[in-house]
This record gives C-alpha cells, structure tokens and sequence, in this order.
C-alpha cells in the first residue's frame, strides 16, 4: 500500500466514530425499530416481522457484523473470517452483493439505501445497534448489574439478573450457523459467558438452600459437561447441603471414573477437597451418634 492510499483510509476512519453517535441516535428514535438475536439461531425482528435473511452466505456475514457490533469490520476481516485462507477471486464483490441482501432483508418494503442500521465505510462496514436492540448485548448488560449487585450484597437481586441474562438464550448460539468454519471460535466464547454466568447463578442459590429444583439442573448439567468439575462439585455440594452425603459421594465417584477413563487425569483440588469434608463430616456424625449410645 502506497503512502496516498495510507492516508485516505485513516482519513475514513475517524468520520465513522465522528458520526457513529449520531448513527445510533437516529436508530434509537426510528419508528421501525429491529431486534437482533444471535443467542440462539440468528433472527431479525422488525416491527414484529420476521426479516432473517434466507441466503446461508448472507447470515454469516450478519452474524459477523452483530458480533462486531458498533465496531468497523473491514472487508479483509469479512472476507478472512468467511471463506479463510483461500478466498474466492470474486471475494470482494460476493461480500458487496451480500451487504445488499442484507439491506434488503432489513429494509423489508423500504429503501435499503436508506436503513440506517448497517453503513458502508471506506474500508469495510458497520452495524450499528442501538442498546437493547441486540441480544448478546442486553445478556452483558444484566451480567454487569448483578456483578455489581454482588459488590455490594444484594444477593437476590444479583440472582434476578443472573436469571434475565440467561433467560435471553434460546439455545446455542447461531445454531443454524453451525457449518460456517468460524463457527466454533465465536460460539465458544459465548458459551463460556454463560458457562460463568450459569455458574454464579447456581452459587447464590446454592448459598439460600438446594432444592430438587436444584439438584435436578445440576444432574442435567454434569450429564451435558461430563468433564466440568464446577457442576460435579456444584451438585456435590447440593446434595450434601441436602443431607444426601452418599449421593455427594456418588458423584465424586461417577466424575473420578469419566475423568480418568475418557480424559486420563485425577480430580481436581476443589472436587477432591469436597470429598474431603463431606467425608470428614460424615465420620464426626458417626463418633457422636456412638457417643449418644
């Protein structure tokens, strides 16, 4: 790249953040206001109209605009994280008939030139959502009050919006986007999102009392993730706060035999601690029971 086209493109730049508030203004007060759902298969709502567009090609490149969002994607990103290392010679122009799928579908009966949602830059393009248009969005938004609901000791509340953020999932995500290469890389990291935020969930209720409610999700949860200790020692402990110490064990016993048949490693310190002290405490009741006789 010559120094001229250096400069036009950095003088690009700039403009996009310059305009980008005002983007998201005008988004934020249209009347035809769309939803964006990718915490599940991936949906465009707008006016409660379904406007998903159809062509497999076309969805991913939403998908990768929607998890950008708010953020300029250049075309060498779209094309490398569509077609990898071994792109189309028409790669360039297929991305550009794409975008126009994409704005048609949006747009619906409209003028895709006039949707403001998803903007051309000079050096790619940009999907601007405004806050509580997208899902994924909306997930973190709850993550970050109940994390900080749990700074300052309101458990229940901080439990609540555990339970708003993970009520927006609807199933894995982009699941009818499976065959696209990049399809593990992003999905991945937001598992891992929920993971955590599942987890944090099952502790402040594991902290007001398990209930079979419980302890039902936490069976279901191990069967799914064999190889995740948090949930073996979640249940673990469900069980024995439960007065079900011989359960407790079983579980132990039934994550040990997987660990070592399927992955070739012991337990981890925290699983074999829980062990321990539900151990220990059973064999404290034993001597005071003999004790009392």
């Amino acid at each position: 790249m010559n120094g001229k086209e250096k400069k036009t493109k950095s003088a690009g730049i700039p403009s996009v953040g310059n305009h980008l508030s005002r983007v998201v203004t005008e988004v934020e007060h249209s009347v035809d206001r769309s939803r964006f759902r990718v915490l599940g298969p991936l949906e465009v709502i707008r006016n409660g109209q379904d406007r998903t567009p159809k062509p497999f090609q076309q969805r991913v490149l939403l998908a990768i605009l929607l998890l950008n969002a708010n953020k300029l994607v250049t075309t060498d990103a779209i094309i490398d994280q569509m077609w990898g290392s071994r792109p189309p010679d028409s790669a360039r122009a297929a991305v550009q008939m794409y975008v126009c799928g994409i704005r048609r579908s949006l747009a619906g009966d409209g003028d895709p030139r006039e949707h403001a949602v998803l903007k051309t830059c000079p050096s790619g393009y940009l999907l601007v959502a405004a806050p509580g248009q997208l899902d994924v969005s909306r997930f973190r938004a709850h993550l970050t009050r109940a994390r900080g609901l749990l700074d300052t000791g309101r458990c229940v509340d901080a439990a609540a919006e555990f339970r708003l953020a993970l009520s927006l999932w609807r199933g894995r995500v982009l699941a009818d986007l499976a065959r696209w290469p990049e399809y593990d890389r992003y999905a991945r990291y937001l598992e891992e999102e929920r993971l955590s935020a599942l987890e944090s969930r099952i502790d402040l209720d594991l902290e007001h009392g398990p209930d079979a409610g419980l302890i039902a999700e936490l069976e279901q949860l191990c069967a799914y993730h064999p190889y995740c200790e948090g949930f073996h020692r979640r249940l673990m402990l469900a069980y024995c706060r439960s007065g079900r110490r011989a359960e407790a064990l079983d579980v132990y016993a039934r994550a040990q035999r997987v660990l070592r048949e399927e992955v070739g490693i012991e337990p981890g310190q925290a699983l074999r601690a829980v062990q321990r002290t539900i151990l220990q405490d059973g064999g404290q009741e034993r001597r005071q029971s003999n004790r009392r006789r």
